[in-house]
C-alpha cells in the first residue's frame, strides 16, 4: 500500500489505492470474523442464544412452508378427483 499524498497521484493511481485500501480492510474484518467463530473453548452465551433464535426462526419458516405444500397437494388431489382427471 502506497503512503503517497493522494493529491499528487493521478486518477488511476488514486483508484488503485482506494481499491487496495478496501481489500485490506475487508481482509482484516473477515479475519476477525473467522477468528471469532473458530475460537476454541467456551462459546459466547450471546452468540449461542442468537444462533438458537435463528435456528428456531428457520424451523418455524420451514414448518409453515411444509404445511402450505401439504395443503396444496390435498387441494390438487381434490381438484383432480372432482374433475375426473386421474
Amino acid at each position: 500500500m502506497s503512503k503517497k499524498d493522494p493529491q499528487k497521484l493521478g486518477p488511476i493511481a488514486r483508484r488503485k489505492q482506494a481499491i487496495n485500501n478496501y481489500v485490506t480492510v475487508r481482509k482484516i474484518k473477515s479475519q476477525e470474523v473467522r477468528d471469532y467463530f473458530a475460537s476454541e473453548g467456551e462459546s459466547d452465551p450471546e452468540r449461542l442464544a442468537a444462533q438458537e433464535a435463528r435456528d428456531q426462526e428457520f424451523l418455524s419458516g420451514l414448518k409453515k412452508l411444509g404445511i402450505g405444500f401439504i395443503a396444496f397437494l390435498i387441494f390438487y388431489a381434490l381438484i383432480k378427483t372432482v374433475l375426473g382427471l386421474w
